[in-house]
Order: structure tokens, then sequence, then C-alpha cells
């Protein structure tokens, strides 16, 4: 049993030193070491302002390609002849 109060003890001490080294509030206002992960933040910022800026390009490229794709589609179908007697078929029924 008191092995497994040790045990328990020393897992405390080891999360509390985890939770201390990655809480950057730890640092001191003022400090050396303030400057270097308000730097990162922002260049983390930066970093997905540029991502957001490409994904929103890419998705108005793709919207506009798939719009121009249905359109070619819509007006191959409708210049398509159909011979007299010919049963419509239509794609998008369900099939069962």
């Amino acid at each position: 049993m008191l092995f497994l109060w040790a045990l328990a003890f020393v897992l405390v001490l080891q999360e509390r030193d985890l939770l201390a080294a990655a809480d950057p509030v730890n640092v001191l206002p003022g400090s050396l070491g303030t400057g270097s992960w308000c730097n990162e933040h922002d260049t983390i910022h930066e970093r997905l302002d540029i991502i957001e800026e490409k994904v929103i390009k890419t998705v108005e490229h793709l919207e506009s390609e798939v719009k121009s794709l249905l359109n070619i589609i819509n007006e191959t179908t409708s210049n398509i002849p159909i011979a007299p007697g010919t049963p419509l078929i239509d794609i998008f029924d369900d099939v069962k």
C-alpha cells in the first residue's frame, strides 16, 4: 500500500512539472520569454491567414468549375437529337 501512495505522489509531481512547462502564462510579463512566444503566436496567425485566403480562392475556383461543367452537361443533353418513339430514361430516377 505504501508503494501505491509513493507512486501516486511521484505521478502528481510529474504532472505539475509538465503543466508548468506547457503553460506560457507562468512567464512573467516583461521578461525575455514573453517576446518569443508572442512572436510565434503572431507568425502562426499570419500563416493561418495565408492558408485561409488560399482555401477561399480554391473553393471559389472549384465552384466556377462545377458551374461551367453543369452548363456544358445541360447544353449537351438539350442538343441530343431523340428519335421518335425512343423511351426517355431519367438517370436520376431510383432504379431498384
